[in-house]
């Protein structure tokens, strides 16, 4: 990629022109992380040291954020300099700073760019497009998001940027399996319930991956692990969207298979 772009998905990167760029400590990648996720706002001096320090912000705290922009100033300039296309600028605002930069050089805004873009193609049944917009969002992760970043309020941006990415897998889970593309699928999605195994939605997938690839028994038996595991563990019955799956999957199959 010319110029300069951003990676949030996964440990904090700057890259000009295809190079990495040196960000420097932890809490100067953290500077940058906040600014980046303004998405072009402004953020208060007190802002980042909030962010960054929380109630135990040392008296050097407002000096030691104006040492980070002033380097990650640098670190833009020289990135802007030596790459041929986007540029990004750290600007003072009022108190405080905003960066201006090309959303389309940020890992974040491109994902989200992208999701919504399968989600309207999908609505209009273009399920293969949707599907390889859906794929080449997720190639963006390189980890978990925000890596290396502790703190309150980046542990916050963590779980959000997560949800948002088990939310795309889910889908091209289900797109996947609308195609008939289910041996993938059900490999996933045996790992997922097993890593996360109240989520009924993936047990709702993983059965009806089973079901479009001819594995009904398998299907309804998945449904009879989640219904006792709720039960037992948790004193649940399984919810509308299983019961549903359960309901269709039984019918079709028979009364001899369940």
């Amino acid at each position: 990629m010319s110029g300069v772009s951003f990676g949030l998905l996964g440990p904090i990167k700057v890259w000009s022109g295809g190079e990495e760029l040196d960000t420097g400590s932890p809490q100067q990648r953290g500077v940058l992380a906040l600014l980046l996720l303004s998405q072009g706002q402004q953020i208060t001096i007190d802002g980042i040291v909030s962010a960054l320090w929380g109630r135990e912000a040392p008296r050097s705290a407002v000096v030691s954020t104006r040492t980070f922009i002033s380097r990650l100033r640098r670190v833009l300039a020289d990135g802007s300099a030596a790459g041929l296309g986007t540029e990004a600028e750290i600007r003072s605002v009022g108190r405080g700073y905003q960066l201006v930069v090309d959303p389309g050089a940020v890992d974040v805004t491109v994902f989200r760019q992208a999701t919504a873009a399968a989600r309207e193609a999908r609505e209009q049944g273009k399920i293969a497009e949707a599907s390889g917009l859906l794929r080449g969002a997720l190639a963006l992760w390189r980890g978990p998001a925000l890596d290396g970043l502790g703190g309150a309020f980046f542990e916050g941006r963590r779980a959000w940027l997560e949800r948002l990415r088990a939310s795309a897998v889910e889908e091209r889970w289900a797109l996947d399996i609308e195609q008939g593309d289910c041996r993938d699928a059900i490999a996933g999605l045996t790992l997922a319930t097993a890593a996360e195994p109240y989520r009924e939605r993936l047990w709702e997938l993983l059965m009806w991956a089973f079901d479009r690839d001819g594995r009904r028994e398998e299907a309804l038996s998945a449904y009879h692990r989640i219904a006792r595991l709720l039960d037992d563990d948790l004193g649940l019955e399984p919810g509308p969207g299983l019961r549903r799956m359960y309901a269709r999957i039984r019918t079709a199959a028979g009364a001899s298979l369940v």
